[in-house]
């Protein structure tokens, strides 16, 4: 598993596009998008691009166009869009399930002692990121500090 830079601006400008419908804002411009993601817009429309291709968000141009989700928020989950970004949540490539192959520097995959080690922590993330909705993670921002109370003692 890896999470790329990519990987992670996609997962937060989902965010932010989940914050904006519960607010009920009809959709962000990639440029609002980015801004609030403190990233160039640039680097997001690669981010976007892939969403969009991958059936997450959908696009409108015009006036009043921009970004939506193309699902409800409680039916996109982390590990979805992590997937789609940055492949495999498998550490190790015997351990994954959507692109299982044998290590390269393995012997007899069925007699490796570490597999046991790449399965467990590919489940241990799988379970974590495949149950936590882009609804979830919007309640849970809401009850997170403001920014300017963070560093109050």
């Amino acid at each position: 598993m890896k999470l790329t830079s990519l990987g992670e601006l996609a997962l937060k400008g989902m965010l932010e596009l989940a914050k904006a419908e519960a607010a009920g804002e009809p959709g962000l411009t990639a440029s609002e998008i980015a801004r609030r993601c403190h990233a160039s817009q640039k680097f997001l429309e690669t981010a976007l691009t892939k969403l969009r291709a991958g059936g997450f968000v959908v696009s409108r141009r015009g006036a009043h166009g921009g970004y939506r989700l193309a699902h409800d928020p409680d039916r996109i989950f982390v590990g979805e869009i992590s997937r789609l970004i940055d492949g495999p949540l498998a550490l190790a490539p015997c351990a994954s399930v959507t692109r299982h192959r044998t290590c390269d520097w393995c012997e007899d995959e069925a007699r490796c002692e570490l597999k046991v080690v790449w399965t467990r922590v590919r489940e241990a993330v799988a379970g974590v990121m495949d149950s936590l909705s882009l609804a979830d993670l919007v309640r849970e921002a809401e009850t997170l500090p403001a920014a300017s109370d963070r560093y109050l003692i």
